[in-house]
């Protein structure tokens, strides 16, 4: 039968390689109009490199190894040969074998399944030819496509619908599985599901509970939901280090073949018992954690527990909020189990509502078209870049280094200015825009650039620093930059914030990539012309501003905090910002012009304008303080708002009680409202112990308790002491939260303390610290306001 050749276009959820009888297939998964849609791509061999001289000696040492002559370089302008394996073990095998030669592999980290979407420049979106034909293989999957070119494409949203579905699990500490919930729809707002699967006799609910008689029954009923209502994306809270782990140790402990995956393909962890998003392998489907998400999106709150970023961001929070949390779990178990169904049902759409809050799949699938990372990866900014830089590369004839440069040169950090503390009025903040990446575009700073500009003529480079030089005509990353600066301005016209906070963070990311050594393009000489430029531009742009009459009172990375004086006649303060960033701007685009005949990209903004600053000192010195600051500015509405850095206001280590009172005094001070008479009166209420709900110390654990070489961390012995109390090892656990109080007898849990807090420890290490510097100000010491009628000691 003549097969019937046709193209196919879709989202690429999952990518794969896999070993059958007649040699290596690339596997995708493609999220389609039509539902999704295996596709396979034979010949799927993995390519990577070795100099000419050492690829002899691999292919004869090697069986199964192959190889080819192809038009590339390293970069010490030595030429390469392809290597080709159809295994991973073959692959390894080789890796082992050259690392005992002393022979340099290049690229053999690329996975072959990646390889062959990037070197096509296909990164999310792509489209396939080829025919439809029945599996023949071991597998028995359905109909695959089987594809013998592919292209990058764009689609429509309203074309291919994605389905997602929240998931979550209730069990026993023993990890017993009591309940799961799911609660979804389509992005179309098709198919919208809210089911709770629990164990037990059946009861009267309002929600759609389906009873099952036993944990077995309760699995085989989630992969049967998962194979019939078969969605694209899974979303949840620790949904990959905690509920499909459980899952996978379940079936394995029961017996049962996990079969969530796509067409009864089974849930599994590349490394065995390592339940990390890396090592997961769920084929056809797209697992996103809701925590690692909102942190790749650069959300910061002071917990990422579900609870509080669920009121943080929706006003609401999870149904059981008791401290023993584990115990009310298994009582409702026992006693009331619509109530346990309700909880876990809720928790799975409390994930599902701050998704939709924050545009999470979106911004998801942003980063995916833009990156060419597999959907649902977060971090990986290496990857990222040799996604990004790679294909360019080889067509410029070369290929990566096996490993970063070696060059005994370090690259210092971000410029931070010296400070000149004191309490202002009218401080203007002008940033540049994305420094970094405007110093790429505008400086020519690129692995290539920097390769081949050592090799040319002064006049036909860019001087950089610690002796780089950067080819005037051959670079990529500079072209890259401008691609995404002009993308991002298209989302910001389009209003689609999810794509620009896509692409701000890629390209803030690529200097990173740049000065991190676990990138195989680190090079000190690269990473040192983007910083030192910057710590260039800021000195400069500083001086500038300073002979235009101002004060620069602080600078950091790519900010400058402008004192306009103490009598100005400005009123419109966004009006003159504004003016006052393009007369910089434009300085520079004349300045560049004129001492590298290159265009300018650096752009200073006006960011904010506050009525009043204070710019503390050091603890205990004159010398001013650094990335620590308070200032007041309006907000949209009109009204004061101060804004916090570095300060105590802003660190999760500090007590609720420390943070009100530092807002009052600074709201206070700004405002020129008595300050000394609002500390009296908080320091005989704390006395009074009408503060006592304040003193708790919110800590969370960062490792498993075992792993803290010093028990006497506060929040450490208070974990201790609520496991003895609750015999509950949970609370050891890394991630556990602890509330804990100070008193005389050291760090004690809320739960189980009668001892009164040491309220002389409160004055000194939580008091004291965030008055003293208001204090000072006003010339009037702590020790004048904790007087004698109050009885401390301090």
């Amino acid at each position: 039968m003549i097969p019937q050749y046709q193209t196919i276009s879709g989202r690429v959820l999952t990518r794969h390689w896999r070993q059958r009888a007649t040699g290596a297939v690339l596997q995708y998964y493609l999220n389609t109009a039509a539902g999704a849609v295996l596709v396979e791509v034979p010949e799927g061999q993995q390519v990577f490199f070795a100099a000419q001289r050492d690829a002899a000696i691999l292919t004869q040492q090697q069986h199964g190894l192959n190889c080819r002559p192809v038009p590339l370089t390293n970069f010490e302008h030595e030429p390469v040969t392809a290597l080709y394996s159809g295994s991973a073990s073959i692959t390894r095998q080789t890796c082992a074998r050259a690392k005992d030669l002393g022979i340099a592999l290049y690229e053999a980290e690329i996975k072959p399944q990646q390889r062959f979407l990037i070197e096509r420049f296909i990164a999310f979106e792509a489209e396939f030819y080829g025919y439809f034909q029945a599996d023949e293989s071991a597998d028995n999957l359905p109909a695959k496509f089987a594809a013998t070119r592919a292209r990058a494409t764009t689609l429509t949203d309203a074309n291919v619908p994605i389905k997602m579905v929240s998931f979550d699990l209730e069990c026993a500490p023993s990890g017993q599985l009591y309940s799961a919930a799911v609660y979804g729809a389509d992005t179309l707002g098709n198919e919208a599901v809210a089911q709770i699967f629990m164990i037990g006799e059946p009861e009267p609910s309002e929600a759609k509970i389906h009873w099952v008689a036993n944990e077995r029954a309760l699995l085989l009923q989630i992969i049967d939901w998962f194979q019939q209502w078969d969605p694209d994306v899974i979303i949840g809270w620790s949904v990959i280090g905690f509920d499909l782990a459980l899952l996978s140790k379940r079936c394995q402990l029961l017996g049962i073949a996990p079969q969530f995956g796509r067409h009864g393909q089974p849930l599994g962890w590349i490394v065995e018992g390592t339940y990390r998003p890396e090592t997961l392998s769920l084929p056809g489907r797209v697992v996103l954690d809701g925590i690692d998400w909102l942190k790749a999106a650069f959300y910061q709150f002071d917990s990422f527990s579900l609870d509080f970023v669920a009121h943080a961001l929706l006003g609401e929070g999870k149904t059981i909020a008791t401290q023993n949390k584990v115990a009310e779990i298994n009582r409702q178990f026992r006693e009331e189990k619509t109530v346990l169904a309700q909880y876990n049902l809720t928790d799975c759409r409390l994930v599902w509502d701050i998704f939709a809050k924050t545009d999470l799949l979106n911004f998801a699938m942003a980063r995916a078209q833009l990156t060419g990372l597999e959907f649902g990866r977060a971090g990986a900014s290496v990857a990222a870049f040799n996604n990004l830089y790679l294909p360019h590369l080889h067509r410029a004839g070369f290929v990566a280094p096996a490993m970063p440069a070696s060059n005994g040169l370090e690259s210092p950090g971000g410029y931070v200015m010296d400070s000149i503390p004191g309490l202002y009025r009218d401080i203007l903040v002008l940033d540049f825009k994305s420094l970094y990446p405007s110093i790429i575009r505008t400086f020519l700073v690129d692995p290539l650039g920097l390769i081949t500009g050592l090799k040319q003529n002064a006049e036909d480079t860019v001087a950089g620093f610690l002796g780089a030089q950067f080819s005037r005509q051959d670079h990529i990353l500079p072209e890259l930059v401008g691609k995404l600066a002009d993308a991002r301005e298209q989302a910001k016209h389009d209003q689609n914030a999810a794509l620009s906070q896509a692409i701000k963070i890629i390209m803030n990311s690529l200097y990173g990539v740049l000065g991190s050594r676990g990138c195989v393009f680190h090079d000190a000489k690269l990473a040192s012309s983007i910083t030192m430029r910057g710590h260039q531009i800021m000195q400069q742009t500083k001086a500038w501003l300073e002979e235009l009459g101002y004060t620069v009172i602080y600078g950091d990375t790519d900010s400058t905090f402008v004192w306009l004086g103490e009598s100005h006649n400005e009123v419109d303060y966004e009006a003159f910002g504004r003016k006052l960033a393009v007369q910089i701007t434009e300085k520079w685009r004349t300045h560049i012009q004129q001492h590298y005949q290159l265009p300018s990209y650096l752009e200073l903004e006006f960011d904010n304008h506050f009525s009043r600053f204070f710019m503390p000192t050091l603890r205990g010195s004159d010398e001013g303080s650094k990335k620590r600051y308070v200032g007041m500015k309006q907000d949209k509405s009109g009204n004061d708002q101060l804004i916090f850095k570095g300060m105590e206001q802003v660190r999760s280590d500090w007590t609720p009680l420390a943070k009100r009172i530092q807002h009052e005094l600074y709201w206070r001070l700004f405002h020129d409202v008595d300050v000394t008479s609002y500390l009296r009166e908080q320091i005989a209420s704390i006395k009074e112990g009408k503060c006592d709900a304040e003193l708790v110390f919110t800590r969370r654990l960062r490792r498993d308790i075992q792993g803290y070489q010093s028990k006497a961390i506060p929040h450490v012995k208070a974990a201790q002491r609520l496991i003895e109390f609750t015999q509950d090892p949970q609370h050891g656990k890394r991630g556990a939260v602890i509330h804990y109080v100070i008193t005389a007898n050291g760090a004690i849990p809320t739960v189980m303390t009668n001892i009164p807090p040491d309220y002389v420890y409160y004055l000194n290490k939580q008091l004291r610290p965030i008055a003293e510097p208001v204090l000072n100000i006003l010339n009037v010491t702590f020790e004048s306001i904790v007087n004698k009628q109050f009885s401390f000691n301090i």
